[in-house]
């Protein structure tokens, strides 16, 4: 007896794969004409088919609409620069702080034009910390949040000009570092209004929306710190920051201000969509 050689093994895979399919197409045709009639009265449904992949669906699509709101404390004033003369008795007023997220800011300035020692400036921020929950899992932080800002102005002088600032920082967590101290914290993040003009009836508004995230472990406590700053530049006239004049953080969809967003994705989580990729 002698025996073939196998001059490729492709040609091995190519005979195995054959029988294979050969197999597949295979039809048990006892088993087919063992079927019942299509008229019999067994109409109750079959049962064992499994899970569907609607219940998996849903789950992902009611996660992917689901952030949780975290509130913010009351912004709290915490630098106030003015002209020597003013000092102490800043002309930037602001109305009590409420935990709404929101800064509201009213002023009114004059200069004589006789004073002439250059432009006059004033400028005042606020802060605020919001304390995460504590990580379950190992993973990452995704936030969101909306930076909005309105100026109402009036005024009459040869240079006259507003604008309002947002710093915002985090730390993955707060026992570990501030959030103050978070790379980057010194550059805002926004400047929503910059160098508005006061002239009669100027009203001026911006809106941006920001998104981010950041590495946590389990048990951490992330922090978020915002702080909202007003500057007002001018010379030689009078200008007035009237009611209505705000810097506010809120959700990204319309709703009340003073909250921020946030959801934790587990390490298994993003490693299945990392596999999905």
């Amino acid at each position: 007896m002698s025996i073939a050689p196998v001059t490729d093994l492709r040609d091995a895979r190519g005979v195995r794969d054959a029988r294979a399919a050969s197999s597949a197409e295979h039809l048990p045709v006892d088993l087919i004409e063992d079927l019942p009639n299509a008229v019999t009265d067994d109409t109750a449904p079959r049962r064992g088919l499994g899970d569907s992949f609607d219940r998996v669906q849903s789950s992902l699509q009611a996660w992917l609409r689901t952030w949780q709101p975290q509130r913010l404390p009351a912004f709290t004033p915490v630098r106030d620069v003015a002209p020597a003369g003013d000092r102490g008795t800043s002309g930037l007023k602001s109305s009590a702080s409420a935990p709404d997220g929101a800064v509201r800011v009213t002023a009114s300035l004059y200069d004589p034009p006789t004073r002439g020692d250059g432009p006059l400036s004033w400028s005042r921020n606020w802060a605020s910390v919001a304390v995460l929950p504590p990580a379950r899992e190992s993973g990452r932080l995704f936030y969101r949040f909306r930076v909005s800002s309105r100026l109402v102005l009036d005024g009459q002088a040869d240079l006259s000009l507003v604008s309002t600032s947002v710093n915002f920082g985090l730390v993955a967590d707060a026992a570990k570092a501030s959030p103050f101290d978070a790379p980057g914290f010194q550059t805002p993040i926004l400047r929503p209004l910059v160098g508005v003009a006061c002239r009669a009836d100027q009203d001026a508004s911006a809106s941006q929306v920001f998104e981010g995230s950041i590495a946590v472990r389990q048990g951490e406590t992330p922090a978020m710190a915002f702080v909202v700053g007003t500057e007002v530049l001018f010379e030689n006239g009078w200008v007035r920051v009237h009611e209505g004049s705000s810097t506010w953080i809120g959700p990204v969809e319309p709703g009340a201000t003073g909250t921020v967003e946030f959801r934790y994705a587990p390490t298994a989580l993003l490693r299945v969509l990392g596999h999905l990729d």
